[in-house]
């Protein structure tokens, strides 16, 4: 990195930028008060060391003011955009940029946000890291929107990556959120990271969640997808079939997405059986049960389930659709590319990412947003058939 130090203006500088209208003492007290010299070299600042590790000198506003000749006031006017309510000459602006650009002055974003308000930096953090294979195609889409609309909107990201302690919005994060407007957050928090999430919304620190989620005793401002119409669809698409004995299978684990999900289901069809398994409990004699107790049609709440489902159904010489029918309700979040073949929804995330950065510019500006409900798309695919036993 390129070493600055303390830059002085050459006494013209001012000279010539010198307002027509401004009467000059010209002896040398007076020179020396208006251009910043003292009557010493001046020593430079001293370096400081950056968290890389080089050493560096952060050009200020002031260096930047003097070497433009305006005031201080003025490159704060530049640097925030409002040069034209301000009235400031078009060549002053002029002389004011390129005096930032030969200093190589980068604004403060903390400063910037003490003063003004605004940083025009949002956060954005996962509970998961986003980067690994197993993750990365599934939140790819969701970062892709929020960057197209923060873009637009003329905002800068910066990606959280957790503290030392761990995977944590809060815990050692102090520093980097106040640097920020607000926070886009993704993933599956856990208990205590809800309740460290409902502290720091209380706080009054705007946050918007991709994904609905609950958190104690606050509003959590969620956009979100409409995972209960989409399985309602797909329950309707197999009862259409013929299929009148169906079975819910999802994991284990149960966040909102899958009550929403369920409860799509559930709104359907009575009975509506619900089983929650790990994918490897899905063996032979399990869907051999299944289908001995008359259940024609499942719905696999994730990719990983309908892959394996597909695999002992294959490899119990079953054939899908012909036999029983399935479909997936969701993208792939296991790293594997989820095939086209099957029949189920997908989610908009792309949409959402930019639904995030919308509603989060409301929130920054004290306006109260409703959360975004976006509806998914529906994959007829091949692998929901008629029922069997009965004619097409």
């Amino acid at each position: 990195m390129k070493t600055m130090s303390t830059v002085t203006p050459p006494r013209t500088a001012w000279i010539e930028a010198r307002p027509r209208n401004v009467a000059c003492c010209w002896q040398k007290p007076c020179l020396q008060a208006r251009i910043g010299v003292e009557d010493r070299v001046p020593s430079p600042e001293k370096p400081r060391a950056s968290a890389l590790g080089s050493v560096t000198s952060r050009p200020t506003q002031k260096q930047v003011a003097q070497r433009a000749g305006v005031s201080q006031t003025i490159v704060s006017q530049v640097l925030n955009g409002q040069a034209g309510q301000a009235r400031i000459h078009p060549e002053t602006r002029a002389r004011v940029l390129q005096a930032i650009r030969d200093l190589e002055y980068v604004p403060n974003a903390a400063a910037r946000r003490l003063v003004g308000g605004r940083s025009s930096l949002i956060g954005v953090f996962t509970y998961e890291a986003v980067f690994p294979s197993s993750t990365r195609d599934f939140y790819a889409p969701f970062l892709e929107g929020i960057e197209e609309e923060a873009a637009h909107s003329g905002l800068d990201l910066l990606l959280y990556t957790g503290g030392r302690e761990g995977r944590s919005l809060t815990r050692g994060m102090q520093a980097r959120l106040a640097l920020t407007d607000g926070t886009i957050l993704l993933g599956h928090p856990g208990e205590q990271d809800r309740r460290e999430l409902a502290a720091l919304v209380s706080g009054g620190h705007p946050a918007v969640f991709i994904g609905r989620r609950t958190v104690p005793d606050a509003e959590m401002t969620c956009v979100q997808a409409d995972y209960a119409s989409a399985t309602a669809e797909l329950t309707r698409r197999f009862l259409a079939q013929g299929h009148r004995r169906l079975l819910y299978v999802g994991r284990p684990e149960q966040d909102e997405s899958a009550l929403d999900r369920e409860c799509g289901f559930v709104s359907v069809v009575r009975p509506a059986p619900v089983q929650r398994l790990d994918t490897g409990e899905l063996e032979h004699a399990w869907l051999q049960g299944a289908l001995a107790s008359g259940i024609t049609g499942f719905l696999l709440e994730n990719d990983g389930l309908m892959r394996r489902f597909l695999e002992v159904a294959r490899e119990a010489g079953y054939r899908v659709p012909e036999d029983c029918s399935a479909a997936v309700l969701g993208d792939a979040i296991t790293g594997e590319a989820g095939d086209p073949s099957w029949s189920g929804l997908h989610v908009p995330r792309q949409e959402m990412g930019r639904g995030a950065v919308q509603l989060l510019r409301l929130l920054v500006a004290r306006e109260l947003p409703v959360p975004l409900i976006f509806p998914c798309e529906i994959n007829a695919g091949a692998t929901i058939g008629r029922c069997p036993g009965q004619a097409g």
